[in-house]
């Protein structure tokens, strides 16, 4: 089993203050050329965050859109808490750790730490953006406009139809399988993580609503 490193608060200070000065860069490289960002982020990569800081990053800046969102669609007085913050960090580590898992498992690699680690760390950066923009859609879906609600609607599919478009190249290139046997397992995986979503959804966000209704 590999040991665990302890950083410093320096060292964790240092990487986060860094990550947040790369991660705009690191956004736009996933989102247009996100292979040649995977490959980046494989070896040495001094300009871009590394992977589990970029998802991190993005699940802070979505929360942080979600309350001003809220705010400035008149949503104020039903603020959202921790909840919907402890949610997406568990809902967005689960969909790199399944699409990684699956990955593995029709490899016929073995699933340990030091197999899981590789592509869970590349899987987190095609994440990020999806996780970012399924979140901002998801707040805009639930607002009383119509207009507002169908620009979440239009985000929504897009973030759905890049992330899946991303993990078909990815299966294509680590199965060397054909474009419609990746895309097929890659839309299986994605359900897979969906439904893994929903006990926490469950635990975490269906107590306040109960006990609200």
């Amino acid at each position: 089993m590999e040991r665990l490193r302890f950083r410093t608060i320096g060292e964790i200070l240092y990487e986060v203050m860094t990550g947040l000065l790369f991660y705009p860069r690191t956004l736009w490289r996933v989102l247009l050329w996100p292979a040649e960002a995977e490959r980046d982020a494989a070896g040495p990569s001094p300009d871009l965050v590394s992977p589990p800081l970029f998802l991190f990053l993005s699940i802070l800046l979505a929360h942080a859109l979600d309350l001003f969102l809220r705010s400035a669609l008149g949503d104020a007085a039903q603020p959202p808490g921790l909840g919907p913050l402890l949610f997406r960090v568990v809902a967005f580590s689960l969909f790199p750790l399944v699409m990684a898992t699956g990955t593995l498992r029709r490899q016929g690699s073995p699933v340990d730490h030091a197999t899981l680690r590789e592509p869970f760390e590349l899987q987190c950066l095609c994440a990020a953006p999806f996780a970012l923009s399924l979140s901002v859609a998801v707040i805009l879906v639930v607002s009383p406009a119509g207009s507002v609600r169908l620009v979440g609607v239009t985000i929504g599919v897009a973030a759905i139809a890049w992330y899946l478009c991303v993990q078909t190249r990815w299966l294509r290139r680590r199965l060397a399988v054909g474009g419609f046997q990746a895309f097929r397992t890659a839309t299986w995986l994605f359900v897979l993580a969906l439904a893994c979503c929903l006990p926490p959804a469950l635990l975490i966000l269906g107590a306040p609503r109960a006990q609200a209704g």
